[in-house]
């Protein structure tokens, strides 16, 4: 009965609200799979493995097992590893940006069933606390909405009561990161986070959440900010990953 109930409904919101692709806007018969036109959909490349242990790095063979790659081993990151669920490319990065600066959430959904097709994410599940990569107050009021904070609530939809927004926060207004070299990330970013309550981050394994990974400069400095406070260990996921191929 109530799978009945649950199609009708579903039948009448497409009707009213006809779903159109994340990417290009084209219509779509229903709103049950990934909103992704076919034309679209076969250039969503999920980050499958093997991956960079640590880093989430993808690997150009797809072939074998994960590993550490050269640069983590050279220099380990804060972080205990990193993964990713899509690559940042068209059409993907198209859908990200309508989501991050125009506010399209209509994609949240999208994300989750593509996030849940990666077993290998599943163990994320099992941190002790989800901390959503923070945004300054300024730049809060300015978009309305923390993406991050958005998506870990839509990707970890049965761990909601270990979401906690506000045990990270961000002290101080950077400029964007976009078009920042390697060196000029972490130099901006720099003693930008702070915990809120120690107390509560000492001893947790904690899972940190934010939209894109790009050369890593943010999820590295909140994870230092979290290990200084007393994390046992921090891992990373975002919905996307720019390629370094």
């Amino acid at each position: 009965m109530r799978t009945c109930f649950g199609k009708l409904a579903r039948a009448c919101q497409d009707l009213c609200f006809p779903p159109a692709c994340l990417a290009c806007g084209a219509r779509l018969p229903d709103s049950v799979g990934p909103l992704f036109c076919s034309a679209c959909a076969v250039h969503v490349r999920l980050l499958n493995e093997p991956l960079c242990r640590c880093c989430g790095r993808p690997f150009p063979w797809a072939a074998g097992e994960s590993h550490t790659c050269g640069p983590c081993l050279k220099k380990p990151w804060q972080f205990t590893a990193a993964r990713a669920v899509l690559y940042y490319s068209e059409p993907v990065a198209q859908a990200v940006h309508a989501f991050k600066y125009r506010g399209n959430t209509t994609g949240l959904a999208t994300f989750r069933q593509l996030k849940d097709r990666l077993r290998h994410l599943d163990s994320l599940a099992d941190a002790d606390l989800i901390v959503p990569v923070p945004l300054h107050v300024h730049r809060l009021r300015e978009r309305g909405f923390n993406q991050a904070l958005l998506l870990a609530r839509a990707l970890f939809p049965a761990q909601r009561r270990r979401i906690t927004p506000f045990l990270l926060t961000r002290t101080r207004l950077t400029v964007s990161q976009t078009g920042l070299s390697g060196g000029d990330r972490r130099r901006n970013l720099k003693n930008a986070f702070a915990v809120v309550a120690p107390e509560q981050v000492a001893g947790q394994r904690i899972l940190l959440v934010d939209d894109i990974f790009t050369t890593g400069s943010t999820a590295n400095e909140c994870a230092r900010t979290l290990r200084r406070a007393g994390a046992l260990e921090v891992r990373v996921l975002t919905l996307a990953r720019v390629s370094r191929e």
